[in-house]
């Protein structure tokens, strides 16, 4: 436990100036965030005798990053202007990388399972180079940049720890038993509701509208739910506890991003088509 808390204090001090920070220094920290997830979710699917596609999705999933990173800090060109190219890229990115996972199994010449290998290596793609990347461009949604993404950072880590904590100590309903056993009915009441209390702490902080706060921290502890899950069934159908062992007493990188991956997105989304600026 002592290993958990003090990693965990020291990665979010270390994560928390990046974000600061901005500009160069957080486009790498997300690059080297998405190569190791990556690798993270090769050897994964490996288990699961799947082929891998390592340097196509490895490769297009730093190209994006670079990309929206050029996009982001180009000097003539509007914030929003900016935000919105960045999208269109990734749009192209989800498309390209359709036809890219299926050209290369037809390339292989190994019939034998192509289709699932392409499907899954697609899945692949998205799930960690795709929302990876909202995590960059939540840093750059202008006016409020850095308090959006420290939001959705903040409520997802307090959603994520007050679940273990509660479900540790008081879970005795299971939430899904045949994807993740220890999960519990109580953890996950207890992380929605410490998500939302972060949510409308900072919304008073930092003084946004608190029924805003109240719906983008719902949608982020949502999200963030499902998105444990998601990662749950990858790492059952791999038979592993945990994703890899980069971070000491959390597990691999996924272990401690699968809920941020699909609360950025969510929150993205939200804030730039649904609720008002």
């Amino acid at each position: 436990m002592n290993q958990r808390v003090i990693s965990g204090i020291l990665g979010g001090i270390l994560w928390f100036f990046l974000v600061w920070a901005g500009g160069l220094y957080y486009t790498l920290a997300v690059g080297l965030l998405i190569t190791l997830a990556m690798l993270e979710y090769i050897e994964l699917i490996k288990k699961q005798n799947f082929r891998p596609q390592l340097h196509l999705l490895l490769g297009i999933s730093l190209l994006l990053l670079a990309v929206i990173h050029v996009i982001l800090n180009h000097p003539g060109l509007e914030p929003w202007n900016s935000i919105y190219r960045s999208e269109r890229a990734i749009n192209m990115m989800v498309v390209a990388v359709f036809f890219a996972t299926i050209i290369h199994e037809l390339l292989r010449g190994v019939p034998e399972q192509g289709l699932p290998n392409a499907a899954v290596n697609f899945f692949g793609a998205v799930y960690v180079g795709v929302m990876f990347a909202y995590i960059l461009l939540l840093r750059y949604i202008p006016g409020q940049n850095v308090f959006y993404v420290l939001f959705t950072i903040l409520v997802t880590w307090a959603n994520d720890s007050a679940a273990y904590f509660i479900g540790i100590n008081f879970g005795k309903h299971k939430l899904c038993p045949k994807i993740s056993p220890k999960k519990s009915v109580e953890g996950a009441v207890g992380g929605f509701v410490g998500g939302l209390l972060v949510a409308l702490i900072m919304g008073i902080v930092n003084r946004q509208p608190l029924w805003v706060m109240l719906v983008l921290g719902i949608c982020v502890v949502v999200a963030g739910q499902f998105g444990d899950l998601i990662e749950s069934i990858i790492k059952r159908n791999a038979g592993v506890k945990d994703s890899g062992n980069f971070l000491p007493g959390h597990g691999g990188v996924l272990d401690r991003f699968d809920s941020l991956l699909l609360a950025a997105p969510v929150v993205y989304y939200m804030i730039t088509y649904v609720l008002p600026r």
